[in-house]
């Protein structure tokens, strides 16, 4: 009895512990700049893994930031990533992508600030139950960048909710 007990209570705790969400800081203006991350993923599902940049202050800086960054209408300064995410310690998904435009705009907590930021997606994936081991990384330098805070979130996507 105590072991189904315990297997119950196993059993609630994962499936009603938080979706995954990672914020790790990255400077996209640099070659070779890194961001990773371990989690675990208990519920199958759609994972989105995205770059973020800090928004400015007034109407000059938001419209130079929207010239690098793009948005709906035009890709803005393109940026070359390497994604490589392990399942067990198994290579899942390892390619060199490029990304453009800005799609949307969120608020996040980072290290107790709250940030308001423009949404760069890298990719979406589906993830089964498993370990993973993620990594983001740079590949060139990218001046239009430089003195742009950035960040790259690997969180829980259910465009649903």
């Amino acid at each position: 009895m105590r072991k189904v007990i315990v297997g119950l209570l196993c059993f609630l705790l994962a499936a009603c512990s938080a979706p995954v969400s990672i914020v790790k800081p990255l400077d996209v203006s640099r070659a070779n700049q890194f961001a990773s991350a371990q989690f675990v993923v208990n519920k199958a599902g759609d994972y989105r893994f995205a770059l973020l940049f800090t928004k400015g202050h007034g109407l000059a800086e938001i419209n130079k930031q929207i010239e690098i960054w793009g948005d709906l209408d035009h890709e803005g300064v393109a940026i070359p990533i390497h994604l490589r995410v392990l399942k067990d310690e198994q290579v899942f998904f390892d390619e060199e992508l490029v990304t453009t435009g800005v799609q949307w705009g969120q608020g996040i907590d980072y290290e107790g600030r709250n940030i308001n930021v423009a949404v760069r997606l890298i990719e979406i994936l589906e993830l089964a139950p498993g370990s993973y081991s993620v990594e983001v990384s740079t590949l060139e330098e990218l001046e239009a960048f430089r003195g742009i805070e950035g960040f790259v979130k690997f969180s829980y996507y259910n465009p649903k909710h």
